[in-house]
């Protein structure tokens, strides 16, 4: 019986409500999916008048300059319908949205009605913001910087992606390096929606020391045939901030004989030349040759012994290979010398020629 007389009380406060003033047939308009192009995307809202005295709209008011409502100045006669036009203005919004508008129609009942979708951006609005087309997704950029961390820690790098289509997408990547773990958010990217490509460099699991540089591919959706190649950047160095003074004292130090090497002059098709300089330990404790590279193609070198004792010396073969320089007039590259010495862990050694 309890439950009966409840029920009564609902339906009649609902009667109450609707004889009151306008009854609303939708408060909820989603647009979906739809292109920056199209400008100003256009819903209707209708109410009838329920009551029986004529009902104005006082006003009728967005929560976003981008929405703009429309409505009738005049009074709605009772069982007339009331009709509310509202425009999202897409123009430079991609992505979702969510609007409200406020309307008063001046019976005590304020009403918000709502409008939402997604906006798949025009390339005019993306360049600036994903700039790489990558088919199906556009990227924020072609490089992953980690920046400088010590061995031992982690470094995270964050590349953002837009899905510029109408259908979902499922972006991968492929060619990960052993060191580098990547988790893309969220796995599947509805229209008109961003991605972020998440990664981690795992210092420990990587081999190299100072400036490492590699690469991984995005892939903008599944069985695409497309793979984007994106550059890796982050620089490790050593940690000895936890070395004690007697520590330091007794540490090692590098010590390079020939900071700058230089073939000569050379032609193109000659044979390739070989330089040596010396490494060697002038501190205490053994020194520790972490990495000796270069990023220029034409020159190798070797490095005979890694650990160095006290008053010795460890030889580096530097070999240039004329032919490999290709079209650069000069030879005018650098060696990188790493070491655990903390007071001089990173050292450049210039290489240097003239072709013919």
């Amino acid at each position: 019986m309890k439950r009966l007389i409840l029920s009564l009380v609902v339906v009649l406060g609902v009667l109450t409500v609707s004889a009151q003033g306008f009854v609303w047939l939708d408060t909820v308009h989603d647009f979906g999916s739809f292109s920056e192009d199209i400008g100003l995307a256009r819903c209707t809202f209708r109410a009838v008048n329920t009551s029986d005295q004529p009902i104005a709209v006082v006003s009728a008011r967005a929560n976003c300059g981008c929405t703009h409502p429309e409505y009738p100045k005049g009074a709605i006669q009772p069982g007339d319908t009331l009709t509310v036009s509202v425009a999202y203005d897409a123009k430079g919004r991609p992505g979702r949205f969510e609007k409200k508008v406020y309307v008063d129609t001046g019976d005590g009942i304020l009403t918000t009605l709502r409008v939402k979708g997604t906006v798949i951006g025009a390339p005019s609005s993306l360049s600036g913001r994903y700039p790489v087309d990558a088919g199906k997704a556009r990227l924020s950029g072609t490089v992953l910087p980690f920046g400088e961390t010590l061995k031992g820690r982690v470094a995270q790098g964050v590349l953002k992606g837009y899905n510029g289509t109408t259908e979902t997408i499922t972006p991968s990547v492929t060619g990960v390096p052993e060191y580098i773990d990547v988790i893309i958010r969220p796995e599947k990217v509805p229209p008109g929606e961003q991605f972020v490509v998440s990664a981690t460099v795992t210092t420990d699991r990587c081999k190299h020391w100072g400036f490492v540089t590699d690469s991984l591919f995005v892939v903008p959706d599944t069985g695409s045939d497309i793979k984007v190649p994106v550059s890796t950047i982050v620089i490790i160095r050593e940690d000895f901030s936890r070395l004690t003074p007697g520590e330091r004292a007794k540490a090692p130090h590098a010590t390079i004989d020939e900071n700058l090497l230089d073939f000569g002059s050379f032609e193109r098709m000659d044979s390739n030349k070989t330089l040596k300089f010396n490494i060697s330990n002038t501190g205490e404790n053994p020194l520790i040759i972490r990495e000796v590279s270069t990023p220029d193609k034409s020159l190798t070198v070797k490095v005979k012994d890694s650990k160095v004792k006290k008053n010795k010396a460890a030889s580096v073969e530097v070999t240039f290979d004329p032919e490999a320089l290709g079209n650069a007039e000069l030879l005018n590259a650098r060696i990188t010398v790493i070491t655990n010495d903390p007071d001089k862990p990173v050292q450049m050694v210039r290489v240097v020629g003239e072709p013919q």
